[in-house]
């Protein structure tokens, strides 16, 4: 297979996650270089006199907690909303600002694709008789992300259970390459509850008895439940380069099938259905299969799984005559086993390993299945973190994940394109950090005081910071701006910074002239009209950047330039009106002409009385001459402006403008001190168009501190913090008690067992199990049910070939027999005693 340059290519450019042990990406970087398992093990308390229960898990530190007061949510609203909703609407967030994207930068369309696990959450609110809010079904969480976060494009719920991840971005990679978005963000998310509860091993099923995930091992005895979320952000790979996004990997291509009847039940693997979407997706890719140098496996650790996986990830190697080394590795015994959001754990992990170079160590794995061949396929176990070997083409990686059920995903992945290192920028720039809550602001301050010192300082990247932080997320209510032309000049402004974040109304001042503040008289009108025309240049400047004032603050000649901007007036009118005004103020001022004075306002009455009826204003204004305020909406009369200059004329020397108003003027002409006016607009709440301010260099975005959401607790008095469910992993229950009723036969006790599993109002003795819906996962709570009624336990395998009630119950009387039959020789007497002839 030859390589195929096309416009197939999509860029994930931005990642964002939660797993067990990393409450983010770098701490998840950290634990997979550090090959460890984050599987916790749980004080097993009263659940411990079950023996099959196992305390163990990869459990999410507080799942109760989500920052309601960020999206806007009442505090009622969020306690009814599933955990996992709460936590991938916050990683989601954090996705956009490792991409760099967030309210002013230009996302276009943008997609939304993800999944999650059952809603266990709302479960057991129902179960508890209370009502749940619209928006708390699972297929509302990707509605929910587009709704909170203001976003356009597609939104589809996902689901394919263990493949959902996957599956989310395989069809957003379509999404994308169809036009039908320019953004797309893939996800996905499940949290076990209750939490922290540990899981009911049986015989033959698929968790681990030992509590510990061991992929491809010889010991592997299952694998172990884990909660997680995880989000990427991807865009077409051209459209990415073009905007200087950071790309962290490429997605070459990607692949969906379903193994349809081709195995033995509907739970139950198939080598064929794997196959075939591996060589599927190589073939979308377009690149030789020879190159792909790791794989990132299903692997969950089970004695069939994984066999069955390697089995077919040789078989399509072998249909190619591919041989080269290539290194297999498993996550999950790192996490635990993420369901919904185990393939997210995976691709994150790939991503991170073809664009670092390092291939972490599988954990938990020392000695090959035996069941497992890999005489000459060229496969090996990455056992140990190493350097990814040098080759001649660039680092290509594959991800699968399979769900129950068949459906099989695999996206190929390749290292980022070589960029030329960034130039250009400089100059002074803004820095604006906000929060919804004091504690997240001093928390984002913070975070990037941080993250400064190991930047390289210069210019470009100051530059590339800047507008980073400038098109994060939409800003709120709290907010701080600096201006600096360097890290070490942000760094000395946020510690020379003791103010709290900025509060009020945003109130642009105008002042009366060069006299302001005490100042010398004007040698002339030009002077004089330049407080005129600078602050009206500055207002419309501001006005470009989308900055709209509360109101303005003027005196003397500002109030001209405010009637004017306010849209009384027209600006040419405005500025013959002023200059009136300046010449009387000049004349009456000391050794001035007096009747020049008179001259200037009996002209500027005459056309103040010509020009008619003046505009209504589009902002208010506070004319500090004649301590009066022109509401917005209103329309001012004429004669205001005929009185502020008889004021100036009889006044002296103007007043000085209010505490609350910040003056235009200093940012005349001056870069830098534009700039702070600009960052004084934002942090009074102006929306600033950033961009506005922006040379177009094309200088990459670079990633800013996640957002750190205030941890409040948001959970429903209904929901147990910790119980233990049910054998199959669903809500924790009190139990339905014995089914054995007196007098009640074998056969009709299975058929109550079924009857509760299947959720079927009734069963026959003769009716086939897989017939009514089952499969092998629920045959697992089939198993339990029956050690619970009878005290004895049959293998999964004998109970999938017993396919009947009728069948079942015979091999629950044979069991029931045997342990008959061993008590009473147990029990016999020593010596002499006359032993039970029992006939076999």
């Amino acid at each position: 297979m030859s390589e195929r340059p096309d416009g197939s290519a999509v860029a994930i450019v931005g990642m964002a996650c939660r797993f067990p042990g990393a409450r983010d990406l770098e701490e998840y970087r950290d634990l997979l270089l550090r090959a460890e398992s984050a599987v916790q093990r749980f004080d097993a308390g009263a659940d411990g006199d079950d023996p099959r229960h196992v305390p163990a898990g990869g459990e999410l530190d507080g799942v109760d907690l989500f920052d309601a007061e960020y999206f806007g949510i009442a505090p009622a609203e969020a306690a009814a909303m599933d955990p996992q909703q709460r936590l991938l609407l916050q990683e989601a967030v954090h996705a956009l600002e490792h991409a760099g994207r967030g309210a002013h930068a230009p996302l276009g369309r943008v997609g939304v694709f993800c999944g999650s696990g059952d809603n266990r959450y709302g479960a057991l609110i129902a179960a508890a008789g209370d009502g749940l809010p619209m928006g708390t079904s699972a297929a509302a969480l990707p509605l929910r992300v587009s709704y909170h976060l203001g976003l356009r494009g597609p939104s589809v719920f996902v689901a394919s259970l263990c493949s959902t991840a996957l599956t989310a971005v395989h069809l957003a990679r379509r999404s994308l390459l169809a036009g039908d978005c320019d953004l797309a963000m893939a996800g996905a998310v499940s949290v076990g509850l209750p939490h922290e509860r540990g899981y009911l091993a049986v015989d033959g099923g698929v968790l681990s008895a030992s509590g510990v995930c061991r992929p491809f091992d010889r010991e592997a005895d299952g694998t172990v439940p884990g909660s997680g979320v995880g989000v990427v952000v991807l865009r077409r790979l051209a459209d990415a380069l073009r905007d200087g996004d950071t790309v962290h990997a490429v997605v070459r291509g990607s692949a969906l099938n379903n193994d349809g009847a081709d195995r033995l039940s509907f739970a139950a693997p198939s080598v064929t259905g794997q196959r075939d979407v591996l060589l599927s997706a190589w073939a979308d890719a377009g690149v030789p299969p020879e190159g792909i140098g790791y794989i990132e496996a299903h692997g969950t650790g089970t004695p069939l799984g994984d066999p069955v996986e390697f089995a077919a990830l040789a078989a399509a190697r072998k249909l190619l005559g591919v041989t080269s080394p290539c290194a297999v590795g498993s996550v999950k015994s790192s996490l635990g086993h993420l369901d919904a959001a185990a393939g997210m754990a995976g691709l994150i992990k790939a991503v991170l390993a073809v664009r670092d170079g390092v291939v972490p160590g599988t954990v938990g794995h020392r000695e090959l299945n035996p069941a497992i061949d890999l005489d000459g396929s060229g496969l090996r176990v990455a056992v140990d973190t190493a350097p990814w070997p040098a080759a001649d083409g660039p680092r290509r990686a594959g991800v699968t994940a399979l769900g129950v059920g068949g459906t099989n995903a695999h996206l190929v992945l390749e290292q980022p394109p070589a960029v030329p290192v960034p130039t250009g920028g400089g100059g002074q720039q803004v820095f604006p950090v906000s929060a919804r809550s004091s504690w997240s602001f001093d928390r984002s301050r913070a975070a990037l005081v941080e993250l400064l010192p190991g930047l390289d300082g210069g210019p470009t990247t100051a530059t590339r910071l800047a507008r980073s932080l400038q098109d994060g997320p939409a800003p709120g209510r709290l907010r701080r701006a600096w201006v600096a032309a360097d890290t070490a000049g942000l760094a000395a402004a946020i510690g020379a910074d003791s103010g709290e974040p900025a509060a009020g109304p945003l109130v642009l001042g105008l002042e009366a002239g060069p006299w302001s503040g005490g100042g010398q008289s004007a040698a002339g009108p030009d002077e004089v009209l330049s407080y005129f025309d600078g602050p009206l240049a500055l207002l419309d400047s501001l006005d470009g950047l989308g900055v709209e004032p509360d109101a303005l603050a003027a005196c003397g000649i500002g109030e001209f330039a405010a009637f004017a901007f306010a849209g009384a007036i027209d600006a040419q009118s405005a500025r013959r009106y002023a200059g009136y005004h300046a010449t009387a103020v000049l004349a009456a001022r000391a050794g001035g002409d007096l009747s020049a004075c008179e001259r200037a306002l009996t002209a500027l009455d005459r056309e103040l009385t010509s020009a008619g009826e003046l505009r209504a204003l589009n902002v208010e204004i506070r004319s500090v001459t004649l301590g009066v305020v022109l509401r917005a909406g209103d329309v001012p009369p004429a004669a205001h402006l005929l009185e502020v200059s008889r004021a100036a004329v009889l006044g002296g020397e103007a007043a000085a403008l209010p505490p609350e108003a910040c003056a235009v003027t200093p940012a005349a002409g001056d870069r830098a001190q534009f700039l702070r006016l600009v960052a004084h607009c934002w942090e009074h709440g102006a929306d600033v168009r950033w961009t506005g301010l922006r040379e177009p260099d094309g200088l990459p975005r670079m990633a800013i501190p996640p957002y750190p959401f205030r941890p409040t607790r948001h959970w429903h008095p209904a929901v147990p913090v910790r119980a233990l469910p049910d054998a199959a992993g669903d809500t924790a229950s009190a139990g339905a008690g014995s089914r054995r009723r007196p007098g009640t036969t074998t056969v009709e006790t299975v058929m109550a067992i079924w009857c509760e599993v299947l959720g079927l109002p009734e069963v026959g003795p003769d009716d086939d199990f897989f017939d009514l819906g089952g499969h092998s996962l629920l045959a697992g709570q089939v198993l339990s049910r029956i050690q619970e009624e009878f005290g004895t336990r049959i293998p999964l395998g004998d109970l999938l070939d017993g396919q009947s009630p009728v069948d079942v119950a015979a091999l629950v009387d044979a069991e029931l027999e045997s342990s008959r039959l061993y008590r009473s020789l147990v029990d016999a007497p020593a010596d002499g005693g006359a032993w039970e002839e029992v006939e076999l």
